[in-house]
């Protein structure tokens, strides 16, 4: 796979979609606790439930979802940046491959920061970024080399694209009353996702035991009660599926029948198999570790 032209394809594709939606002005004007409120309304009642059960969150806004996607894109974006200007070395081509997930990331930012201002929102402020972990040398440092080795490098990089992936699609069901909100930010949670496929692919190249989707049987890079959270119920087996006649089902059922060498297999294949929302509180926090100030 030539992963610079599966890239710059990506970003062939994206920009086009991304202008053409940042055209709607007024996209978000009004979502606040009115548009809450309307999104409660045009959701099912027992869809919102079930979301509710299944992720544990709050009901968020639109404009809530896309102030969280834009810290999030901050994050990537700046990581990416200082990375590139400090003295790493990036071997092979790698370097050219990080240049191009950075001008993704940056056009990222420049799509959310246009949407919230067309919609007539005030921009967060871009946080300041510390990513060893130390919150500008207040603390012990959480990946002290991270800009000197290469490998502690990819492991951050792995954690903060699996972050945005799981977070983005964590925010469907508050989208999922506006379609062109909704494709914008499907596309991006894509190009993320190729984000994290490639790195963990770089990642196996220098012998890392990880494939290129999340897998219970990757080998662990989180620290227990700090960044273990970027995986937290990704091991999950079963699947809710939309109330039918007033009943929560579930996939696989009790009768399912799975195909695999052992169950031990069945199990880690079932993993492997959903990609889990992850909700805006985790990850804020997991953001939080690197924001300092």
């Amino acid at each position: 796979m030539n992963i610079l032209q599966l890239l710059a394809d990506l970003d062939a594709v994206d920009p086009e979609a991304y202008q053409r939606l940042s055209g709607r002005r007024g996209a978000l004007t009004g979502l606040g606790q009115a548009g809450r409120r309307a999104v409660a309304a045009a959701v099912p009642l027992a869809f919102g439930t079930m979301l509710t059960k299944a992720y544990g969150r709050r009901p968020n806004t639109v404009l809530d979802v896309f102030t969280l996607a834009l810290t999030l894109e901050y994050l990537e974006s700046e990581f990416y940046k200082q990375a590139l200007a400090s003295t790493l070395a990036f071997p092979g081509n790698s370097k050219a491959v990080f240049q191009q997930i950075y001008k993704h990331e940056q056009d990222h930012v420049a799509f959310l920061e246009q949407t919230l201002r067309l919609s007539g929102a005030v921009l967060p402020d871009k946080p300041r970024f510390d990513f060893t972990g130390s919150k500008n040398g207040t603390q012990a440092a959480l990946f002290p080399t991270v800009f000197q080795d290469f490998g502690t490098f990819l492991k951050v990089a792995q954690l903060l694209e699996d972050t945005g992936v799981r977070a983005y699609k964590g925010q469907v069901g508050t989208l999922i009353t506006d379609n062109d909100l909704l494709e914008a930010a499907v596309r991006i949670h894509a190009v993320e996702a190729r984000h994290a496929a490639h790195i963990r692919g770089l990642r196996r190249a220098l012998g890392a035991n990880v494939r290129d989707w999340v897998s219970p049987a990757d080998e662990v890079i989180t620290t227990k009660g700090v960044t273990d959270a970027v995986y937290a119920g990704e091991e999950l087996t079963r699947q809710q599926l939309p109330v039918v006649d007033q009943k929560i089902p579930f996939f696989p059922t009790e009768t399912t029948q799975i195909v695999t060498s052992t169950p031990a297999k069945a199990q880690i294949s079932l993993g492997e198999a959903f990609d889990e929302p992850m909700s805006d509180v985790t990850a804020s926090a997991i953001a939080a570790l690197f924001i300092y100030g």
